[in-house]
C-alpha cells in the first residue's frame, strides 16, 4: 500500500477531511495573522530613511511598488516614494519622504 501526498500532508498538518483534485481540504489550520505577512519595513522608517531591495524580476518590483501604494494610502500622513537605483540591474529604494 503506497501513501499519496495528501495522506502525507494530512499526517504532519492535521485532519484533512476531504480532496478536491489534487488539492486537499483541511480542517483546524490557524491563520497566520498579518504583521506575520509583512515583507517590507515601512513602519519602522523614519523621514529621510529608506531601505533596499534586490528584486528577482519585474513582477517582483511591481509588489514593492504596490506595497508603497498601499502604505501611502494607509498609512494617514506618511509618504513613500520608490525609486530604481541607478548602476543596479535591478535594485529598487524605498524612502519615507513624510
Amino acid at each position: 500500500m503506497t501513501v499519496t501526498g495528501v495522506e502525507m500532508l494530512a499526517d504532519i498538518i492535521g485532519e484533512a477531511v476531504e480532496e478536491l483534485g489534487n488539492v486537499p481540504i483541511l480542517d483546524d489550520v490557524p491563520i497566520p495573522h498579518r504583521a506575520e505577512r509583512r515583507t517590507y519595513p515601512f513602519a519602522k522608517l523614519d523621514v529621510s530613511q529608506c531601505f533596499m531591495v534586490e528584486c528577482e524580476n519585474n513582477k517582483h518590483e511591481r509588489s514593492v511598488r504596490s506595497s508603497a501604494t498601499r502604505w501611502n494610502k494607509n498609512d494617514e500622513g506618511k509618504r513613500y516614494v520608490v525609486r530604481r537605483i541607478e548602476d543596479t540591474a535591478s535594485t529598487v529604494g524605498v524612502w519615507r519622504i513624510s
